[in-house]
């Protein structure tokens, strides 16, 4: 067994074990902290700070000056690029050869209402046709029609139509006729809020210039003919005159043969006359060639709306 002295130096052991490593802890500890005290006031290469935010994320915040030259340099050419982007996208949208007008002359600032009726100084009339449907129809006899007499039209166009169909419309806008706006979907504008007009207008035009490479300026017939005084205004504002008309022909209606339809448009004619058909349907492309024959011989000249309105 053992003496208690040779007990006392076995215990004193393990106590000298801790002391010595703790001088070790503590020589290694003022060697880190003088260590990182000559990398802050002598420089050590670039370093990152973590910081924490608010929420306890960690944040790298760079200290090299150089890192925040080339960061600034390559956030301007990000924001060149994005800007290109943005350009490149905007351009690909809208066709940046689309003209401004497709009335050439037509004054719109004397339009200050929405006409139902043309100057009655002259006689003379305007045939409109809606494309209200992505179906073709009979457009091509439509356009055959006009083409063969030399006669002048206007169409106007929703722009859902031009974006289910562009063909459609490139067949209209190939064969020379202009086309105007006949709203995106064809709500009723006098239940809209002035941001809803614009917006319609807006979405119609640039999906029908897009295809045609022309602006719907500077008409735009409302949906249902509705169009109270907050509609002709806003309207107005975007750079639009508002048309309606004189006679509809009612020639989409099934109510309606191809005798009545022309019947309702002859018994309706005046000077001034903005006459409404269909662009697609079979009564329109029955009735047209008589419509233009009588009107012709009853001593009428058929013109654009941009010289009904503006004369």
């Amino acid at each position: 067994m053992a003496n208690y002295q040779q007990y006392q130096r076995y215990k004193q052991k393990p106590e000298q074990t801790v002391f010595k490593l703790g001088k070790i802890l503590v020589i290694f500890g003022i060697v880190l902290v003088l260590y990182l005290i000559g990398r802050s006031v002598f420089g050590g290469g670039d370093t990152d700070t973590i910081l924490v935010d608010e929420n306890g994320v960690e944040i790298i915040d760079s200290q090299s000056e150089e890192n925040v030259d080339v960061n600034s340099n390559t956030n301007s050419n990000a924001n060149t690029n994005i800007d290109a982007d943005t350009n490149s996208n905007s351009n690909s949208n809208t066709n940046t050869n689309v003209s401004t007008t497709s009335a050439d002359g037509f004054d719109l600032a004397a339009c200050n209402t929405a006409y139902s009726l043309g100057s009655t100084s002259a006689k003379q009339v305007s045939l409109t046709f809606n494309v209200g449907t992505s179906k073709e129809g009979e457009i091509q006899k439509v356009l055959s029609t006009l083409s063969d007499t030399g006669t002048t039209a206007d169409f106007f166009a929703r722009g859902d139509v031009a974006e289910n169909n562009p063909d459609l419309i490139n067949k209209i806008n190939d064969a020379g006729f202009p086309i105007y706006n006949l709203s995106y979907n064809h709500p009723r504008f006098n239940d809209l809020p002035a941001s809803g007009i614009t917006e319609q207008l807006a979405k119609a035009e640039a999906a029908i210039s897009q295809r045609t490479g022309k602006s719907t300026k500077p008409f735009f017939r409302p949906p249902y003919g509705e169009a109270d005084e907050d509609v002709v205004s806003v309207a107005a504002e975007d750079g639009y005159c508002t048309i309606k008309w004189t006679v509809d022909a009612l020639d989409w209606s099934v109510d309606y043969t191809a005798a009545q339809s022309k019947e309702r448009v002859m018994s309706s004619v005046t000077s001034g006359a903005i006459i409404l058909m269909q662009a697609s349907n079979a009564t329109t492309a029955e009735i047209l060639p008589d419509v233009i024959s009588q009107l012709k011989s009853q001593g009428y000249a058929i013109v654009g709306l941009s010289t009904l309105i503006g004369t």
